[in-house]
């Protein structure tokens, strides 16, 4: 509540409708005198961020400490006091997003057009030419022969140079050429070359997570799909609530070993190994006390949840590093 003087007309400003009380019934706009000072519009902000954080930290807590508990309480219709899950999840995956793709001290790969003379000893000459050899040019291989092609067109010659069966199919043919170009574009340094697809692959990150949100979400469907008090969206909302847990706990860790490094100038192995089990468990506590089934249909579900979304991680992060392939 502001604390601007309330207006003695009874017609809320927003929408016509004849209040009551301080509160419009119909919109619920606050039925206050429009002009506001420099100190008014001051604290009004203040009060929004205040408000804003006491939600924030309270859906924090909860979702963290207690899985599975906000979506209950979300589908038991307390939500004033917790934050909108797709408000939540549109939030925390831009932290998340920009936390992890900029964050931690440049640390540039310096990349040497001469191999190092010291390593070059210790490598034998044949292994030495192919690591030289492989600078030049897109390197195509069929059979036993190999061709070095360092323009389309010479590729194209030499496909139509070959029978029928032996010439690439219609993918092959453009991840070739593909290959090529971007050969000739970073003039043959496959570091800069590969730099490129990785930077092209972060842009379009985000979006594997939301496509993969749903389905997801689905899959959870299929696998309680004869649980009756639980329609699609209810499992839509407890995925939107995995999925920010995910990005928190990814946060934290990343956050501790980026001031671990900072410190020790040494990765904190123990916690990245550890991630991988805290991720698990919470998902399999996030099941257990959402659907309330058994120890262990709740560990078979929750394998055959892990398989399948291993499975389409897999097809998404394929298709769209040649997406990245295609677009750099």
């Amino acid at each position: 509540m502001s604390h601007l003087k309330e207006r003695t007309e009874k017609n809320c400003l927003n929408c016509g409708t004849q209040v009551a009380g301080r509160f419009c019934h119909h919109c619920g706009q606050e039925n206050v005198v429009v002009k506001e000072s420099v100190w008014h519009l001051l604290m009004h902000f203040i009060e929004d961020l205040t408000h804003f954080d006491g939600k924030l930290w309270k859906t924090l807590k909860l979702l963290l400490l207690k899985p599975a508990s906000l979506t209950k309480h979300y589908m038991d219709g307390k939500r004033a006091t917790y934050l909108h899950p797709i408000r939540m999840y549109l939030f925390v995956s831009a932290v998340f997003f920009f936390f992890i793709f900029n964050a931690g001290p440049d640390n540039p790969i310096q990349v040497n057009k001469e191999l190092n003379p010291k390593i070059t000893a210790q490598i034998p000459k044949t292994k030495k030419d192919s690591i030289l050899n492989n600078q030049e040019g897109f390197k195509f291989q069929i059979g036993r022969d190999t061709f070095n092609y360092k323009t389309i067109e010479a590729y194209e010659t030499s496909q139509k140079s070959l029978p029928l069966a032996k010439r690439d199919n219609w993918f092959e043919s453009k991840i070739a050429k593909q290959s090529i170009y971007l050969n000739q574009k970073y003039k043959g340094d496959k570091f800069e070359v590969g730099k490129a697809i990785i930077e092209q692959f972060e842009h379009y990150f985000s979006r594997i997570l939301y496509i993969s949100l749903p389905i997801f979400a689905f899959f959870v469907w299929v696998l309680y799909r004869h649980n009756k008090e639980h329609f699609f969206v209810d499992h839509l909302i407890f995925s939107i609530h995995i999925y920010c847990a995910f990005f928190i706990i990814l946060f934290i860790v990343k956050m501790i070993d980026e001031l671990y490094q900072i410190i020790t100038h040494k990765p904190l192995i123990i916690l990245n190994i550890s991630v991988a089990f805290i991720l698990s468990f919470y998902l399999y506590k996030s099941l257990r006390n959402h659907f309330h089934q058994s120890r262990i249909k709740t560990i078979i579900k929750f394998l055959i949840l892990n398989i399948l979304t291993t499975v389409l991680m897999t097809l998404l992060i394929g298709v769209f590093l040649l997406l990245s392939l295609f677009n750099v």
